[in-house]
């Protein structure tokens, strides 16, 4: 974890991060309101110490937040909250079912970027490749960023649909039954999510292949594997969309999809790379 005030404030957003997951995941076993608000203030506060947090790192190392694993990570779990918050003020009713899975992600997110800062430190210092601090890449970056936020939480849609719907088969009343948001209203949530993610996807993996092209990364590019895997990433998505909108894919076979794209988001993440070089 960073020294001096960054660090602070980022403990102050990861204590932040860890109440909104306690208050939205008890007020899904409980279904108190006042639970779900104590989630939604501590989620808010974390976001507005997260959001200080990234301002200071800026200003004082005058790079952008995204050019090290660690400070990726920490940036996912900040984008992921301030969705998940946009999007509880914008939905009705609230999705604070949503919130038990999107804030404990955000919570890991930060600590696995702690984890690894220090491990970072520890060992040879990364230092940041010039295409990663450019301003053509952090739009890229801010658009896939973005973009995977909004996949994390469909497939957190999707889980929660997948969850009550075994439990229908079953005939199941107690647990979590009848605590989920209906079967509809997941669907719908997750479909939209992604009809949102989907174009800051394909803004963000084309504007990283224009920049490619034009001499942004050396060598053979096109075969990397990080790559490849974003470009299967992409297809997995789209073939979603289009299987929902024009084929009416409904149901549990069309959240398996949303299930099996973010294992692919995140298995992209985590690919051997040549081109996407930290240093």
């Amino acid at each position: 974890m960073p020294n001096g005030t960054e660090g602070f404030l980022l403990v102050a957003a990861a204590v932040a991060y860890l109440i909104a997951s306690v208050g939205y995941g008890a007020n899904l076993l409980l279904r108190r309101l006042n639970l779900a608000r104590t989630g939604q203030y501590a989620a808010i506060l974390a976001v507005v110490c997260h959001t200080f947090a990234i301002g200071v790192h800026c200003a004082v190392t005058r790079q952008t937040p995204f050019t090290t694993p660690a400070e990726t990570l920490s940036a996912s779990a900040w984008t992921v909250a301030l969705v998940y918050l946009i999007l509880e003020f914008l939905i009705k009713p609230k999705p604070y079912a949503l919130g038990a899975l999107a804030l404990p992600a955000s919570f890991l997110c930060l600590f696995a970027g702690a984890v690894l800062h220090q491990t970072q430190r520890s060992n040879a210092p990364i230092t940041v490749a010039p295409e990663l601090d450019s301003r053509l890449i952090s739009l890229h970056v801010i658009a896939i960023l973005f973009a995977f936020s909004l996949l994390m939480l469909a497939f957190g849609c999707a889980l929660l649909y997948l969850v009550q719907h075994r439990m229908l088969k079953r005939k199941r009343s107690g647990g979590l039954f009848g605590k989920l948001p209906p079967l509809t209203t997941l669907e719908t949530q997750a479909f939209s999510m992604v009809a949102f993610a989907f174009p800051l996807l394909t803004v963000g993996l084309v504007s990283g292949v224009i920049r490619a092209a034009a001499g942004g990364l050396s060598g053979a590019w096109a075969a990397d594997p990080k790559i490849l895997a974003s470009t299967v990433t992409w297809l997995v998505y789209g073939v979603y969309l289009g299987l929902h909108s024009i084929a009416h894919w409904r149901g549990p076979r069309a959240n398996y999809i949303l299930i099996g794209g973010l294992l692919a988001a995140l298995a992209t993440y985590f690919m051997p790379t040549t081109a996407h070089r930290f240093g």
